[in-house]
């Protein structure tokens, strides 16, 4: 079939709408005429700056909240060829059904595909559905969506552009390849690390690495927690002083990333930029080699022992802060 409009539905961060971005720029190198468009409920705009290299893509933030917006979708986007519909992140959960309801709307007879979850009336929703499973890559599902439509996958492994401004590396006063970046904040203390280990962590770095610049990386809520996991340290703080497109270009430049489990990292390894990830042992699949390749520069960290009956979850969970820094930094070092 010929898709001349495609859309997907997606939650808003980084790391899923990622996935969004692999999705349709599948459908876009078969089909490059088509209107592609990502749907969000909040944060376009981080998102419009997340994929500013990519001008065929059109990210559209629609809620209850926004009814022009939800007015514009449906006229632009009503009789969609290709509508894809979020997977369920976590076991138990469920994509909103008013979002659901609304792909139905848009799209095309059988052009709606969706994902098993706890909801009752996906059966009558979708004209495809497909499982969600725990033990293939995240972006597996993205590419069973595009079997599922016959359409062939060009980008094997999901891959990232951004617009070079070589002014960054003055603006931050770096030096291309002689600094890592350091993304040590998750949004929330559930899936961080404690305060104690960043500090572990960034002192580590800079004992091994010292003739390498730390640069540390996070939001504008994060600032005054990153000055004081740097200490006396000698590093450079650019946590909410950053574009996420200076951040791509900042990490192209750099000589490796250590991150936590974020769209940071995500970032990073859609860059093929040498990587390491300290994670939860929540999300292992957004880690499995066929998310990025066997060939991708990452090493993953955990300690998934320590919830060997379950995750526990809490602030600065164990399976995470259990994880030994000096390790990390050895990885990194390699790298």
């Amino acid at each position: 079939m010929e898709i001349k409009k495609a859309l997907t539905f997606r939650a808003s961060s980084i790391g899923d709408c990622l996935m969004g971005k692999y999705l349709l720029e599948n459908i876009h190198a078969r089909y490059p005429q088509a209107r592609c468009g990502l749907v969000v409920a909040s944060r376009a705009e981080m998102i419009r700056d997340l994929c500013a290299a990519y001008p065929w893509l059109e990210i559209i933030e629609a809620n209850r909240y926004r009814p022009q917006a939800l007015l514009s979708l449906w006229k632009n986007f009503r009789n969609s060829d290709f509508v894809v519909t979020q997977y369920a992140g976590k076991p138990g959960g469920r994509f909103s059904f008013a979002s659901k309801l609304f792909a139905r709307a848009l799209a095309k007879r059988r052009g709606l595909i969706g994902f098993a979850d706890a909801s009752r009336w996906n059966g009558l929703l979708y004209d495809q559905l497909l499982p969600v499973r725990p033990d293939i890559p995240v972006a597996e599902h993205d590419r069973a969506a595009l079997r599922a439509a016959g359409i062939p996958i060009a980008f094997p492994f999901p891959k990232l552009e951004f617009v070079q401004n070589d002014s960054v590396l003055s603006k931050f006063n770096l030096t291309s390849g002689k600094f890592i970046v350091a993304h040590l904040f998750a949004g929330n203390t559930g899936r961080g690390l404690h305060p104690d280990k960043k500090h572990e962590l960034l002192a580590a770095l800079a004992r091994k690495l010292p003739d390498i610049r730390l640069v540390i990386s996070g939001g504008a809520n994060d600032r005054e927690e990153a000055l004081r996991a740097v200490g006396n340290i000698s590093a450079t703080v650019i946590a909410g002083d950053a574009t996420l497109q200076e951040m791509m270009n900042l990490i192209a430049h750099s000589r490796a990333v250590v991150s936590v489990d974020t769209g940071m990292a995500h970032i990073t390894a859609q860059l093929r930029k040498p990587l390491v990830v300290v994670r939860t042992c929540v999300g292992r699949n957004w880690w499995l080699p066929g998310q990025y390749g066997d060939d991708a520069p990452l090493a993953i960290f955990q300690c998934d022992t320590v919830c060997k009956d379950g995750h526990l979850a809490k602030a600065y969970p164990a399976c995470m802060n259990a994880i030994d820094m000096e390790e990390v930094v050895e990885k990194a070092s390699m790298l």
